[in-house]
């Protein structure tokens, strides 16, 4: 786990990285703010849409390597998507000096919209994965019930949904958003229904 949880500290390190060039280029009178969004030329647009699903890839293949059995493979995947996310928040902090505000918006992800929503939003979801991987991990668990874990899913639908209510709803093009609005109890659903369904599948 000490190597799974070093491989994706320094993942993020990477992911930070990359991020703080990009701001560079396109926010250089602040890189500190983030909206409103600037446009990506089409190249540096299909570059980091696929960067983004390169990183899954990374994941997806560290955890299949990390372990045999099926359930722990999920859980390594968890366990280091968990980290990574965030640990990526922590080098930016340390990097850049961003986040500022606990309540920063940032944009998530690209995959298959826009991902927007404050960044302490996918840190909390990250932390829960995180402690649900390693849990899994350490009690050495080979199996959970399936009914239960559609309730996290569920759960994990309605965090998702969340993220993109923006681009959903907001009849605005997606440069023109701005912060504010987040449904936090669709959210706050989410997440309660995430916790409940994998621990009723952890014990039962």
């Amino acid at each position: 786990m000490s190597l799974l949880g070093l491989f994706a500290i320094a993942m993020a390190y990477l992911e930070a990285a990359v991020v703080v060039y990009l701001r560079e280029l396109y926010y250089p009178d602040n890189i500190l703010s983030l909206f409103p969004l600037r446009t990506f030329t089409a190249m540096d647009l299909r570059i980091e849409i696929l960067r983004e699903f390169s990183t899954f890839v990374m994941l997806i293949l560290v955890s299949l390597f990390a372990f045999k059995q099926r359930t722990k493979r999920w859980a390594a995947f968890f366990f280091t998507w968990g980290v990574w996310d965030i640990f990526y928040y922590v080098w930016l902090k340390i990097l850049i000096g961003w986040p500022v505000h606990w309540a920063d918006w940032d944009i998530l992800f690209l995959i298959p919209v826009p991902w927007i929503a404050p960044f302490i939003t996918p840190v909390i979801v990250a932390f829960f994965f995180m402690i649900a991987g390693l849990l899994i991990i350490l009690k050495n668990v080979e199996k959970l019930r399936s009914e239960y874990l559609l309730l996290a899913l569920i759960g994990g639908i309605f965090i998702f949904v969340s993220f993109i209510w923006k681009i959903i709803f907001a009849d605005i093009d997606v440069l023109y958003i701005i912060p504010g609005g987040f449904p936090w109890p669709l959210y706050i659903a989410g997440i309660i229904l995430m916790i409940v369904g994998y621990t009723l599948a952890l014990i039962k």
